[in-house]
């Protein structure tokens, strides 16, 4: 129904263009139910989760990608430029629970602030990149609190050099861990041709034995009449046909 409602056209009888939009003319807002509470700075959204949580309320996984209709309104401000969003869900799984998700924009990511955490997922990228993780995690509550308090401007300055360090090392990191590669990459090719030979070696014996079992799962098909491709013999194959009675 939702759709139709964009399309379907309804003219009051009583109304003509002087009166204004249609919307002002029956006391209603464009958006409809979704801006109920705009007069409170909250639009109704369609949030579809940046990562997977744990409900603290009744303990459930709420999986990333899971679509809710979200109150957003905005929470404060990232150096003064950039807004922080506020979107509050409720648990689909026990529909009591409220979970509060704002936007980071000094890591460009989302920070969870209540009623769930964060399921803890393995990137693959070892001790080094929890680290670092874990140095972008952020009271939100506090930044917002303090740029209620001071308008943001107290602590603005802090907040660009803490930055600039955390970028700073996140550099220092990336180039250690490219030299790291660019050795591990020089000490497995050092000698190209070798390693490329090595390589035509093991596809060659590969291609002959291929093309074995090719030949002779053929002559069974031919001899047996069927039309069913016959794979290589396995050294269990003998072990099951003897148990059989």
């Amino acid at each position: 129904m939702a759709e139709r409602k964009a399309t379907n056209k309804y003219f009051p009888p009583d109304w003509d263009p002087s009166k204004g939009s249609v919307n002002q003319f029956v006391g209603q807002h464009p958006l409809r139910s979704r801006a109920r509470n705009l007069d409170k700075g909250i639009l109704v959204v369609r949030l579809a989760l940046p990562f997977s949580m744990w409900c603290n309320g009744c303990g459930g996984l709420l999986a990333k990608g899971l679509r809710f209709n979200a109150e957003k309104k905005k929470a404060g401000s990232f150096l003064n430029s950039i807004p922080v969003w506020s979107f509050r869900i409720k648990c689909r799984l026990c529909s009591s629970q409220w979970i509060e998700i704002r936007t980071d924009p000094e890591s460009s990511s989302y920070a969870v602030v209540s009623g769930a955490r964060k399921k803890a997922e393995d990137s693959g990228g070892g001790a080094e990149d929890d680290e670092t993780l874990g140095e972008d995690i952020i009271d939100m509550a506090s930044v917002s609190v303090a740029s209620v308090a001071d308008g943001g401007k107290g602590n603005r300055r802090l907040r660009e050099l803490e930055l600039v360090e955390r970028r700073k090392k996140r550099a220092a990191q990336a180039i250690d861990r490219l030299a790291s590669l660019k050795k591990d990459s020089d000490n497995n090719w050092r000698n190209a041709d070798r390693a490329n030979a090595e390589l035509r070696d093991i596809f060659r014996v590969g291609r002959k034995q291929r093309e074995r079992d090719k030949r002779e799962s053929d002559e069974i098909q031919e001899r047996m009449g069927i039309n069913v491709p016959i794979l290589p013999a396995d050294a269990g194959d003998s072990i099951e046909a003897s148990a059989v009675v």
